[in-house]
């Protein structure tokens, strides 16, 4: 059984290696070809690059770009910012106006210089996990370093919890869970308004005007909540909450039991009597031979 466990361990740990350094290369190759990373940040791009997104940027001849294209760019003369956008037509003059999924189309036209590249690939989620790493990282050398100097019995469980400190503080730090951005707030004929999100989390979020509307947002997804009449002024009603399905909730609750099966199948049940005898020095042997009650008298006090 344990070197069974062992053989699994060692196949886990080369993959894991394997993968991490697969990704290494390609992401070197893809930096030497002139691409880039960027993290959406801002909603604008609605379900096709939500908040969280990572976007795979490599250049492009800017005679190429046509309307629809995915196009990374900086505006006219703010070379410290940056926009993922669509492009939404070429102009006459030759430049281009760009436009996200959600919001009118830009105020500026962009030039050839303003291009950095268009998006080839999107990896949702995974910029939460470029913008947490450093803490992530920080916070695994600080689990091995105490890990390190504590005794072998309190090695496994000093990894799980400070791990999970880790964990739970840098998802407070970022939230990348749950959250909604409020983009529009209209009247309507009731006296309430009519208020419109846009999902901003990797979790759906559902948002409840109190004795008003309800909706479920997924990641990028927009939609509107009316409040209760005689209420415009009372944003402050509207409550956001985490939709999770039942399924959900069977996935979080198995998770809390990945540490416990983890340490069942690396071989933690605890040795047999008969093992820790059998394993004692001979010193500890002859003692405990000594000590046994020969049978006869065994025999005598089980018949008195």
């Amino acid at each position: 059984m344990t070197a069974v466990t062992g053989s699994i361990r060692r196949v886990l740990a080369w993959a894991a290696l394997l993968g991490v350094v697969a990704l290494l290369l390609f992401s070197l190759w893809w930096r030497v070809e002139g691409g880039r990373w960027m993290r959406v940040e801002t909603p604008s791009m609605g379900t096709r690059a939500p908040v969280g997104t990572l976007l795979w940027v490599r250049p492009a001849a800017f005679d190429t770009l046509q309307p629809g294209d995915f196009i990374t760019f900086h505006p006219p003369g703010r070379p410290d910012l940056t926009y993922s956008h669509l492009v939404h037509a070429r102009n006459a003059d030759g430049t281009l106006t760009t436009k996200g999924v959600i919001p009118a189309a830009d105020p500026w036209r962009i030039g050839p210089s303003d291009v950095i590249g268009t998006v080839r690939m999107k990896w949702w989620g995974a910029g939460w996990l470029v913008a947490a790493g450093p803490m992530l990282l920080a916070g695994g050398c600080l689990v091995m370093a105490v890990r390190a100097v504590v005794s072998k019995r309190w090695k496994a469980p000093v990894a799980l919890v400070l791990g999970s400190v880790v964990l739970v503080a840098t998802v407070l730090w970022w939230r990348p869970l749950l959250g909604a951005d409020r983009l529009a707030v209209a009247p309507d004929a009731s006296g309430g308004v009519t208020v419109t999100y846009v999902g901003t989390g990797l979790l759906p979020v559902r948002v409840s005007a109190e004795g008003g509307g309800t909706v479920v947002l997924a990641d990028g997804e927009v939609g509107s909540v009316d409040t209760a009449p005689g209420s415009a002024d009372r944003l402050n009603l509207i409550r956001l909450s985490p939709a999770i399905t039942w399924w959900w909730w069977v996935l979080l609750v198995a998770v809390c039991f990945v540490p416990a099966l983890a340490r069942l199948a690396t071989g933690g049940r605890r040795a047999s009597p008969a093992a820790e005898v059998g394993s004692r020095p001979p010193c500890h042997r002859r003692v405990l031979e000594s000590h046994r009650v020969p049978s006869h008298h065994r025999r005598v006090g089980a018949a008195g």
